[in-house]
């Protein structure tokens, strides 16, 4: 048989207990661990074996290969590194989390090839994740960043501006912090050639500022911009064509779908699908680029044209159109005519009452414009023509049932002409 070579041996406790020699090594019958002795400590020092779970103090493992897990002896009783012995780096494998809380209820899992997602795994309503910067600074001054999101690449091979921070996020403070002020913007950043820098902010108040070159807002064809209360309140075709849906009637110039507090500038047409309110007396339309023709509101009265120049022969004129591109002998060219619509007897009351036309002679050709001048009074019926200065001759002529009276400058009557006659 094989020599058998013993060391000293006993339970824990009696290990415990005993000092040895330098390199003496003992055997603990309770743990089945061997002790090695320095000659001086009290038990030694414990190897470990296969199966042990002893509690290992102060041993340097290099490269420990683990197959199942670290855990702490009681939930939240452990650390891994300390505030003077922190580790180096981190390696996860793809899919890997991170689990925070007793119930792991926020969790951060890495997405292969692509980032990280942090996720509350709450079901219950209203459990968002949140994520909070905080500063440790115990004194906020104006300007003070509370917290930034940087984007890099900061391995862009070009180098120089390629690799300076592209864009950012940020709030900071609005002025000095106290027991009633937390006054903070949000700064948005974005680069051209360059470290970025603020282009839009949104201050404490809720105003937004546009600081980049071209100060521009863009949102998608068809889209909409509104307010809490009416989303949709101006829309912006993908032509350019806003439009405002909102259906307030105008009474005054601070009500209705849109008010212009300081005026109104339009560069090209303006089309007014109902009425057009001047609210003012005194209110005044100018034509022209220089404004010199205008009609000016006569409060209670009516309206006044003016030609607002004084040179010499500068007179108003007032000029009566028809667009039509064929006139025929009867067609009425221009018309002005008088009446009272809201008289309150209605029936005769309130037909044409009056009325002067520029009527056709004949059609209208390159060698003939012949048109008379027709004037038109109602009895009891719709104005119809009592007289007329027919242009072909240069004569005024009456109708039958017409009586033409001639009257010297004090009214009394020089000669009596009955209808048919011509002058």
């Amino acid at each position: 048989m094989p020599t058998v070579l013993q060391f000293r041996r006993g339970t824990t406790s009696q290990n415990n207990a005993f000092t040895g020699a330098i390199g003496e090594i003992t055997y603990d019958t309770t743990t089945d661990v061997l002790r090695i002795h320095d000659g001086s400590t009290a038990g030694g020092f414990a190897m470990v074996s296969a199966s042990s779970t002893a509690t290992l103090t102060n041993k340097t493992l290099t490269s420990p290969q683990i197959t199942t897990s670290i855990i702490p002896s009681s939930a939240d009783g452990a650390t891994i590194g300390s505030a003077s012995a922190e580790f180096s780096d981190l390696f996860l494998a793809d899919g890997s989390t991170i689990q925070f809380g007793n119930d792991q209820e926020v969790k951060l899992t890495h997405v292969a090839d692509t980032g990280l997602t942090l996720k509350h795994t709450a079901t219950a309503d209203d459990k968002p994740v949140s994520l909070t910067l905080q500063t440790g600074e115990t004194d906020i001054a104006l300007n003070d960043v509370l917290g930034k999101i940087d984007f890099q690449a900061p391995d862009e091979g070009t180098g120089t501006d390629a690799i300076l921070v592209a864009a950012g996020i940020e709030a900071v403070s609005e002025g000095d912090f106290s027991g009633s002020n937390n006054a903070t913007k949000l700064s948005f950043k974005t680069a051209a050639s360059e470290a970025a820098a603020e282009k839009m902010k949104l201050s404490s108040t809720g105003v937004l500022t546009l600081n980049g070159g071209s100060g521009a807002i863009v949102i998608p064809d068809a889209g909409t911009i509104g307010s809490a209360s009416d989303t949709n309140a101006i829309g912006i075709s993908s032509g350019g064509v806003v439009s405002i849906t909102a259906t307030t009637a105008n009474t005054s110039a601070t009500d209705g779908a849109l008010t212009v507090g300081g005026g109104l500038g339009v560069a090209a047409d303006a089309s007014i699908g109902d009425d057009l309110r001047l609210i003012s007396d005194a209110a005044v339309l100018s034509f022209g680029a220089d404004s010199e023709i205008t009609v000016t509101h006569d409060a209670d009265v009516g309206l006044k044209f003016k030609h607002s120049a004084t040179a010499d022969d500068k007179p108003i004129v007032l000029t009566l159109q028809t667009g039509e591109t064929d006139m025929a002998a009867n067609d009425v060219i221009g018309a002005i005519r008088f009446q009272a619509p809201d008289e309150g007897t209605g029936t005769d009351a309130i037909l044409t009452a009056a009325a002067i036309e520029a009527v056709a002679e004949g059609d209208f050709s390159s060698s003939s414009n012949a048109t008379k001048i027709s004037f038109k009074c109602g009895n009891s019926e719709a104005a119809s023509e009592k007289a007329k200065i027919v242009g072909s001759t240069g004569k005024f002529h009456a109708t039958p049932d017409s009586i033409l009276l001639i009257k010297n400058s004090s009214g009394s009557t020089l000669k009596t002409v009955n209808g048919h006659a011509a002058i």
